[in-house]
């Protein structure tokens, strides 16, 4: 039975009504009323206590009645356990903090109070105000794979009772590109590393050998910027065959166990370097925050270098005028410290490898994400495959020919037929050889077929495929052309019994 009371006690004589009933589940639930007025108290527990009934009934569904509920909680309060719910999935802190940025971001441009205020079109409007303030597509992709996780999220968790993002789609980055990276080619490679071996600088923490097996490895292995900083001298098992080195779970970007093979030469070379390091520290705990700018600044090094290695005016400028060693090309591509992952993928592509081969070694989920954004071929990777094409042949109509590939017709009427045609031919190239006037209106006369007499002609085309030499009956109608592999023929043999 549903009660309305007031708690005893002189101090609460003018305090709110509570109210108390038995809710669908059976238990006696009790709270206030927030009312001072008895009668606007009754009126709330009496509508409590017919819900509860409903419930029990069946007539309100229980779970519908949560989700409705929790859909009016505000933004901030969801926002809170998906964030913790992030975190507890293993995300980077990066990850944590760029998507729950760019969900606060929407949420105030759309002014969006409750989980149930969320819509596309608002969405979408939003988006497209950060795309005109000049936001690139690749952002505008970040910002809606951002909240839609987050609305996805809910829906799952039945925050709300449907998924209002899901008929967002994301743009085609590949038409605003802004940061397009490139692949740097075996020679920069080379020239790289050698320089880097010997240049030592002030404005970053490892010494020149080190940043050069620093290289060495993002080239060799693809491994990322935070893969590297994790690696001890207990990660690297260069005596197994093949040689791998072994990347934790908690520091892959899969957040996987990764076990990456190596070449034997690149192992031979940092077998006497980790030598010289701590077993139970970093070998690269030092690595600056700042990697892309650490790389640019050794290209540039390196390039000066390069230049003033040579002694000829002429070659330093066309050195000068080159895109090698160059941080941004002339294309716009740039080559900051990601691009050496984009390289050593570019690498295992050109190098025939198949594609789940490449995919394994790249540690991608899909094979797209490795064929389409990090493998760069190049024109004479590609070319190569042209070799498998049959090469181009020069148009043969000789008889020998045509019989040896199956386009001579074998039939009697029809050879008969091809050598009174050559027979014409090669008369007409005869007389316009010979330059002789005369003979060139006799012989156009001569081998004209409507100057040809009926006899001649049926002599060519009397001939069916059986060899019989029965001359054929007239058509019912003499002007029909009918469509078969003695087409010709039946058009010569037409003409001459019309007339």
């Amino acid at each position: 039975m549903a009660s309305v009371f007031k708690r005893g006690g002189k101090g609460n004589r003018g305090g709110a009504y509570q109210i108390s009933w038995v809710d669908h589940t059976g238990k006696r639930s009790t709270k206030s009323s927030r009312t001072t007025d008895k009668a606007a108290a009754e009126r709330i527990v009496g509508k409590l206590e017919a819900d509860a009934a409903l419930r029990r009934e069946g007539v309100i569904d229980p779970t519908l009645a949560a989700i409705s509920k929790e859909s009016q909680r505000t933004v901030e309060s969801h926002l809170a356990d998906f964030r913790a719910n992030l975190k507890s999935r293993q995300n980077t802190p990066k990850h944590v903090r760029m998507t729950c940025r760019h969900i606060e971001w929407l949420t105030r441009q759309t002014a969006t109070r409750t989980a149930a205020d969320l819509t596309g079109a608002a969405i979408t409007d939003a988006v497209g105000a950060l795309r005109g303030g000049g936001g690139s597509l690749r952002t505008c992709n970040a910002y809606l794979r951002s909240i839609k996780s987050f609305t996805r999220w809910l829906w799952t968790e039945k925050r709300i009772s449907h998924e209002p993002l899901a008929g967002l789609r994301q743009f085609n980055e590949a038409t605003d590109r802004r940061h397009e990276r490139r692949a740097m080619t075996p020679e920069e490679v080379d020239e790289l590393l050698r320089f880097t071996e010997g240049y030592t600088s002030p404005n970053h923490n490892l010494t020149g050998p080190d940043r050069a097996k620093l290289y060495r490895l993002a080239f060799g292995t693809g491994f990322r910027a935070n893969e590297l900083r994790s690696l001890t001298p207990a990660s690297f098992d260069l005596a197994s065959d093949p040689p791998t080195i072994t990347v934790a779970a908690a520091y892959s970007k899969r957040r996987r166990h990764d076990v990456q093979p190596i070449r034997v030469d690149l192992a031979e070379l940092l077998r006497p370097w980790l030598d010289t390091k701590q077993p139970d520290k970093r070998v690269f705990g030092k690595l600056p925050e700042a990697t892309a700018r650490m790389l640019r600044s050794d290209l540039a090094a390196a390039r000066s270098a390069w230049i003033e290695a040579s002694a000829d005016p002429a070659e330093q400028h066309r050195r000068e005028e080159s895109d090698f060693l160059c941080y941004r090309d002339r294309s716009g591509r740039v080559a900051d410290f990601h691009s050496t992952r984009h390289t050593y993928i570019s690498g295992i592509v050109a190098g025939n490898a198949s594609v789940k081969v490449a995919q394994e070694l790249a540690r991608h989920s899909t094979s797209r994400l490795t064929i389409d954004r990090y493998a760069h071929t190049r024109l004479h990777d590609v070319t190569a495959a042209l070799e498998a094409l049959p090469a181009e042949r020069r148009a043969d109509t000789s008889s020998e020919v045509r019989a040896a590939t199956g386009t001579e017709d074998p039939t009697p009427g029809a050879q008969r037929m091809r050598s009174a045609q050559d027979a014409i031919a090669s008369e007409t190239l005869r007389i316009a050889a010979t330059g002789d006037a005369e003979a060139n209106g006799a012989t156009k006369n001569a081998v004209d077929p409507k100057s040809m007499k009926p006899t001649t002609l049926g002599d060519v085309t009397r001939s069916d495929a059986t060899g019989c030499d029965k001359r054929r009956r007239r058509d019912s109608n003499p002007g029909w052309r009918i469509c078969n592999p003695k087409g010709a023929c039946m058009a010569l043999w037409q003409t001459c019994d019309s007339r």
